[in-house]
């Protein structure tokens, strides 16, 4: 590869993609329902090759096309951030448990004096307070610190690559 295309490309594991696939990707994360059509006459590129580059994106699991609830507009905005620190002889247990939860809309590991960071959409205070003793009865689960969500302001979920 040359130095110029080493330029153009974005190594993501074992995979790359080059300068049309983030394109390509970035009309998908502004409408997942976006035609390829438009996005082809966007970025001058066939369709075919839109849809080809689409389908290997998802193939490979580099992207996914998904929906996301915008929890603002429903009856309950009610999100906590919570923040775990969990005995690392459970953590994978832990981990895999909270991920089956429902309400759980969001899992990650972290670095620092937590390792794991999640939020919870609740249903009202009781909901939130039931799910944190639930959290405290666990003795895997060392340390717990909870914030509430008072309003979100913008939630940007797609990520930016520089295309």
């Amino acid at each position: 590869m040359s130095e110029s295309n080493h330029k153009d490309t974005v190594s993501i594991q074992d995979h790359e993609i080059d300068r049309l696939d983030l394109q390509i990707t970035e009309y998908l994360q502004a409408d997942g329902r976006i035609s390829y059509s438009y996005i082809a006459r966007e970025i001058g590129v066939p369709e075919a090759t839109v849809r080809y580059r689409v389908k290997r994106l998802l193939d490979e699991e580099i992207i996914r096309i998904s929906a996301f609830i915008d929890t603002g507009k429903l009856k309950y905005e009610n999100v906590a951030y919570l923040e775990l620190d969990v005995s690392p002889l459970f953590f994978e247990s832990t981990l895999h448990a909270l991920v089956e939860i429902r309400k759980v809309s969001y899992i990650a590991s972290v670095t620092g004096e937590f390792n794991i960071m999640m939020e919870y959409v609740y249903e009202d205070n009781d909901d939130l307070i039931d799910f944190i003793n639930w959290m405290k009865g666990k003795s895997e689960i060392v340390k717990i610190h909870s914030r509430t969500i008072l309003k979100i302001h913008k939630a940007q979920y797609p990520i930016r690559l520089k295309s």
